[in-house]
């Protein structure tokens, strides 16, 4: 089976990242994948909103113009929201004679925070190396405009074989990706799970007063509240089956990738970017109580069929990545009139 690493690096190489690694966990694995020698998260008290703290911004500015007059990097991955960040990034390495790599999460097309001013952005984007998208509907947009984008869905992997299972107890158990995000349907998912007394629902997400706010929940669901990357996950190795969903169209699922890395049957939305990645061992759902329901109960039902079909999907995807990763370090390397953007991995 292919793996996600081979033997080279990106040297002198800086991925940069505004927000803490619960923020990238994508950035987390693509740099790691890539063998990116830093991935920098500039956080700065993430917790606090713009409105209540209006030198955020600011002060992560000056903290990213910092590292990269430090570091002097070659090749400088930036993910994407939010634009700002890609727009130091870019006039830094036009003045450095850098390259840089846009890693544009969906949401980075979708607010009017992140497309404004559209003249800037369509500027910057021509000037990368490349953008990376997870989809190809964006990936035509950014085309359009003359940028380069390269269609990276998820960074595939393959878990430490030796990593301990939670003791969850008998019967079904479904671990529910929860962020808080406004286009996640945990209404409808905890209204589906007093319509499922026998499986066990355990929810991610830090409990504050948005938890408060949901009223009765049926005794079947558990909120894990904060986990750290390794409790989440052991977790969801140890779940029989995860569940990520959203009411926004062309928005990858980063906890159905994990799940997908973990071997775990997904229960996702029914959307065209979804059904056509997450191919094998998914059940597609239409974000309603009854459908969510009906979904989790056909996994249940055909559950060997699906724990198969997500080992082969996995194995099928981390091959196609590993083809992605070499397409990405050749680009890196053909940008590079030194060259050497490559090393032979430690």
């Amino acid at each position: 089976m292919p793996d996600a690493r081979d033997r080279t690096t990106v040297t002198r190489g800086l991925f940069v990242v505004w927000g803490p690694p619960l923020k990238g966990r994508r950035s987390v694995v693509l740099g790691t994948a890539l063998g990116v020698e830093e991935v920098a998260y500039l956080a700065d008290d993430w917790t606090a909103g713009l409105l209540s703290d209006p030198m955020k911004y600011p002060r992560l500015a000056l903290r990213t113009i910092r590292l990269l007059m430090k570091r002097r990097p070659r090749v400088v991955f930036v993910q994407t929201p939010p634009t700002l960040a890609v727009w130091l990034v870019a006039a830094y390495a036009r003045a450095a004679g850098a390259a840089f790599i846009v890693d544009a999460h969906s949401d980075a097309f979708q607010r009017s925070r992140w497309t404004r001013p559209r003249w800037l952005n369509r500027l910057v984007a021509r000037r990368a190396l490349a953008t990376l998208v997870t989809d190809p509907y964006w990936a035509a947009r950014l085309e359009s405009d003359g940028a380069t984008a390269m269609v990276v869905p998820d960074v595939p992997r393959v878990p430490d074989a030796a990593m301990d299972r939670e003791p969850l107890g008998p019967g079904f158990h479904v671990l529910v990706v929860n962020t808080w995000g406004s286009d996640e349907p945990l209404a409808e998912v905890l209204a589906a799970a007093a319509q499922l007394p026998d499986v066990t629902f355990h929810v991610t997400g830090r409990r504050d007063a948005r938890f408060d706010a949901l009223g009765s929940i049926a005794s079947n669901v558990r909120f894990t509240d904060f986990l750290s990357d390794n409790a989440y996950q052991r977790l969801m190795r140890s779940v029989h089956a995860v569940a990520c969903l959203t009411t926004r169209d062309h928005t990858m699922q980063r906890g159905a990738c994990e799940s997908l890395s973990s071997a775990r049957p997904i229960v996702t939305s029914d959307w065209g970017l979804l059904r056509s990645y997450f191919s094998r061992g998914t059940v597609f759902v239409d974000n309603s109580p009854e459908g969510i329901r009906d979904g989790i109960g056909q996994l249940m039902a055909h559950y060997d069929e699906y724990a198969h079909a997500i080992e082969t999907l996995r194995t099928q995807r981390l091959a196609e990545w590993a083809t992605r990763r070499t397409a990405i370090i050749e680009l890196i390397t053909a940008s590079d009139p030194r060259g050497g953007s490559t090393s032979p991995g430690r």
